[in-house]
């Protein structure tokens, strides 16, 4: 049956767990906007519906079936790749409430070559494959969080975060002061040193600025970066 006409189902028994709804974690959302132009909430909002993607993607998973991050999630899959870069706290949060390791697959030709070649074998074409897959998608969506997150997610995400105003959103690598910013010792100058010389002028000229100009400005920054950890 089509995904759209059963919009009305539901998993029996399944529960969001508060603990997991009350999560957060102040070192993505920091570098999390340090890279995109967004506020405080709205960081907040696209970590909410992360956990939530993860969540329905890990009861997918027992349904034998996986979920894609399909165009209109993109910006809850880039929060999943911030969230993925603190390692250990990643590791901790899904052995916690999973208990396994969720991992992240990027689409790549070589994958899909291989999709492609092994539905061919079946004789499925890619494109039936893709409309089945969504609407199995759409379909434990629904069942699980309904269809205020199914409608959240594909069209209001859909439309504020489009890969146009995307594009705008993204920060450049540093957005503070650049002039207070260290600059690289010139190769010229490199090859005329010693070891002991380069490694002298190294710690001089560069621990100074480390990226750092004082004020968050940048996802590199040791300003934005060290208060996370002392």
């Amino acid at each position: 049956m089509s995904a759209i006409l059963n919009i009305g189902s539901s998993v029996d028994n399944f529960l969001y767990p508060d603990e997991l709804d009350r999560y957060q974690h102040e070192g993505v959302i920091g570098k999390f906007r340090d890279e995109w132009d967004i506020d405080d909430k709205e960081a907040l909002d696209i970590f909410s519906e992360m956990k939530k993607f993860l969540y329905v993607s890990h009861y997918a998973q027992k349904q034998c079936m996986e979920l894609e991050i399909d165009e209109p999630l993109l910006m809850i899959d880039k929060m999943w790749h911030h969230f993925i870069l603190f390692t250990s706290d990643y590791e901790k949060f899904c052995n916690r409430f999973f208990g396994k390791m969720l991992h992240h697959i990027p689409f790549c030709s070589e994958h899909l070559t291989q999709k492609i070649k092994t539905l061919s074998k079946n004789g499925i074409t890619l494109n039936e494959y893709k409309r089945d897959r969504l609407e199995k998608q759409i379909q434990v969506i629904i069942s699980t969080f309904g269809f205020y997150t199914l409608k959240k997610w594909y069209v209001h995400y859909g439309n504020k975060y489009s890969p146009d105003k995307v594009n705008m959103l993204q920060r450049p690598v540093y957005h503070g002061d650049l002039d207070k910013l260290g600059s690289p010792i010139e190769q010229k100058t490199a090859d005329k040193m010693t070891a002991g010389e380069l490694i002298n002028c190294l710690i001089q000229q560069t621990s100074p600025s480390m990226y750092c100009g004082g004020s968050s400005c940048g996802m590199y920054c040791t300003c934005n970066s060290g208060n996370l950890y002392t």
